[in-house]
Formats: structure tokens, sequence, C-alpha cells
């Protein structure tokens, strides 16, 4: 071969590899090539590592002691998991203590992070007795709900029977509501409020229902007899009803204070009353949560057989006007 073809042929060569070699152009001038698009921090930062298993952070029973064929409470929860969006839930209603399962409520797909609201199937009644209320969860992967003593998922309803009826009065006494010794004058003498639901006469108490009505008012505030009698008992109960006077009046009922300041009893057993008169103070002894008078009438006798309370509330707004 000649040496000038051969010296053409290297020089196209080194042209060839060249042009095959050479970085590729940007794609505007002034363009600083980035690292490549795979997925990785090009697009920002990398996503967070998913929780292993979700968690109850909230499971709520509004309320949690409801009286037998009453309304039902509400449920609502929260769960928490790190980078998950959703999550599986149900509800699981159990009779205690067998745990025996009563119902159970699918909810599906709920979002995490958010309180969720449950409706209580309205062909499920609630009979006395204790319930356990069980949350589940699980996430795509099938990881289920991570229980622990401060996060169990779990609460109990309290059920409790409603109360008795009143039986008819014998003859002679008067029925619920009638004031058969004309106008009586209201127990407090002073400002005063008949408070909420948790105050009349029925609601629910632990292992038992309220016999009378809670008039709310500040402490001191005097105490008075709606009618003349003879005072039966004036006691004190330290888990109860504190220091109380109970009243045997004229028309034939008898009439109970209770939660009165300790030491406040102006009275003695066996002593005779006027209406009106001064008995004690409204206070907050025994088991109360605050200053209050708890109010009791009772047809035939205080505590004793065949005698029973009635509702206060209607004579109590007759005698304040309101």
């Amino acid at each position: 071969m000649r040496p000038r073809a051969l010296t053409r042929r290297v020089v196209l060569l080194v042209a060839v590899a060249a042009t095959v070699l050479a970085p590729t152009a940007p794609a505007s001038a002034g363009a600083t090539p980035g690292p490549a698009r795979n997925g990785g921090t090009a697009y920002g930062s990398a996503l967070p590592k998913p929780d292993k298993r979700p968690v109850a952070t909230r499971l709520q029973l509004t309320p949690r002691r409801v009286i037998a064929a009453s309304k039902p409470p509400q449920i609502s929860f929260r769960v928490r998991q790190r980078g998950v969006k959703k999550v599986k839930a149900r509800i699981a209603v159990l009779r205690m203590p067998r745990n025996k399962k009563l119902t159970g409520i699918a909810l599906g797909w709920v979002r995490t992070s958010r309180t969720v609201k449950v409706r209580w199937p309205r062909a499920i009644a609630l009979r006395a007795g204790r319930y356990l209320v069980r949350l589940h969860a699980s996430d795509s992967r099938g990881h289920t709900l991570r229980r622990s003593a401060k996060r169990p998922g779990r609460a109990v309803i309290v059920v409790i029977r409603p109360p008795a009826p009143a039986p008819a009065p014998p003859a002679g006494l008067p029925a619920p509501g009638v004031s058969p010794g004309g106008p009586g004058v209201f127990p407090v003498a002073g400002a005063f409020d008949f408070g909420g639901p948790d105050a009349r006469f029925g609601a629910g108490r632990t292992g038992h229902v309220h016999e009378g009505q809670d008039i709310m008012a500040a402490s001191g505030t005097p105490v008075v007899a709606p009618y003349a009698g003879t005072v039966s008992s004036a006691s004190y109960q330290s888990g109860g009803a504190g220091e109380y006077v109970v009243l045997d009046a004229v028309d034939g009922r008898d009439y109970f204070f209770a939660h009165c300041v300790r030491g406040s009893t102006a009275v003695r057993e066996r002593q005779a009353v006027a209406r009106g008169q001064h008995l004690c103070a409204v206070g907050a002894t025994g088991t109360a949560s605050g200053p209050h008078l708890h109010f009791e009438i009772w047809n035939v006798g205080w505590r004793v057989p065949g005698g029973y309370p009635v509702d206060p509330l209607a004579e109590l707004r007759a005698w304040s006007g309101r």
C-alpha cells in the first residue's frame, strides 16, 4: 500500500472515533447536565419509610354508660400509620365476660390520621351488662393493628337497667307531680340551676340510677324545708350522701337533702320543723363533684319497705316558677 493512502485511512478512522466518543451537547446553551433521572434523589427527598403496623391513637365511646333500650353510644376512632394513607377497618362488639360476639361493623378503607365516626346498627339493641368494643385495622400489606397498654384499640360500654316504673301510690298518698299540702317552698333559698341530663332523676350512676334531682347552687346557700314535718334522720355518710337530712313531712311523703356542708345541719332527729325552716347548707360532701343539693321525694317513706322515690322535677319547677 502506498504511504499516502495509509495516511488518509488513519485520518478517517481518528475522525470517526472522535465523533462517536464526543459528549452529547446540552439541550439549551449554558445548561449543566444533572444526575440521571433514575428514581433517586433527582426527584427530591426519598419517600418516608412506612410504619410497620397501624396504631389506634383514639377510640372513644360517648357516653360509656347508657341505659338499656336507650340511645346507644357513638363510636369514633383514629388510626395512624406513617407513610400509609388508608387502612381497612372494622369494629367488633363483644358481650362480656365471655366475649361472645354481638355484632361486627365493616367500615372498608378509611383514611389514616383522621377521626372516623361510626353509626350504631339500628337492629342491634344493648341489654344490661358490659360490652367490649374492639377496633381492627390492617394496611394493604396485611399488617394488623399494634396494641399496647397506652393504645389498646378497645374500650368498654356499661349498660344499666332502666329504673323500674313507680307503682301506683296507695290510697291517701299523692301521685307523682302533685302537691297535696298546697304550694311547697323551693328547697334552695338562693340562686340555683337544674343542671343538665346527668342531674335528672333516672340518670345512670355507678351501680345504680339517680333517684333524685340535683340543684346546682353556690356552697353555703341555705337549704329549707318544703313543708312542715319532723326530722326523721340527720347524719353523715362519707362515701355517698355526705351530710344529709331526711324530713317526714305533713303531706305524707319523705324529703331527702344530701351533700350539705359538713357541720351545717341546723336541726336534729325527731325535731319538728316549720315550712321554710332552715335545715342545712348546700355543699359537696360525700360523693360530689361540686356544690349542689341532691333532693329526693319518697312515697310511703324514705328507704322503708314499700317506699319508692318519684321524679321531683315537676314539683320543683312549680315551687320555683321555672
